[in-house]
């Protein structure tokens, strides 16, 4: 796992690479620089052939995370990989996720940092969300889609507020 004394930095490439970065990182980065690079993913139901599947996506597309406690080394040897894009920074300096914000984000992952199907109905204007990470965190909830079985949370990223795109089924709606 990872240690408490490390900081959680935002890598942002193109989208699509996500992983491929993460795997390169893995590979050819030495493991003393950083502790963990993953990508997080979310299990969304998917219709094929009339079917409903789940398919991993990146939970942040275009993002990926790296925990260390010496990134200024980390974005050295980043340069040496052809298709990183940057360490998200603010007034020149890179800046990590609040304790707050890695919290919230380990509140509604696994261990492997990856965002299950949460189950819910609705009665009225009331969602109640019965089994998942979502549930007891219905006010993070901005908006659903039912048929694509998805709904629009509402995270702090970065001190910003950013929404989310992650898997809940409605089964019931009265």
């Amino acid at each position: 796992m990872t240690s408490d004394s490390a900081n959680w930095y935002v890598v942002q490439v193109l989208t699509g690479n996500e992983v491929t970065m993460c795997r390169d990182i893995n590979r050819l980065i030495p493991t003393n620089q950083y502790e963990h690079c993953f990508v997080p993913m979310a299990e969304h139901p998917v219709k094929r052939g009339g079917q409903w599947q789940k398919v991993e996506k990146p939970l942040f597309p275009g993002y990926f995370f790296v925990i260390s406690q010496n990134i200024e080394a980390v974005h050295q040897s980043l340069w040496s990989i052809s298709q990183f894009k940057r360490i998200l920074s603010a007034d020149g300096r890179f800046v990590p996720l609040t304790d707050e914000e890695v919290e919230r984000f380990r509140a509604l992952t696994d261990q492997a940092f990856n965002m299950t199907l949460s189950k819910g109905f609705i009665v009225g204007d009331q969602i109640t969300v019965t089994e998942g990470p979502l549930k007891g965190q219905e006010g993070l909830i901005k908006k659903i889609d039912r048929h694509k079985r998805m709904a629009f949370i509402e995270l702090l990223f970065l001190g910003k507020p950013t929404r989310v795109r992650v898997p809940l089924e409605i089964v019931d709606k009265r």
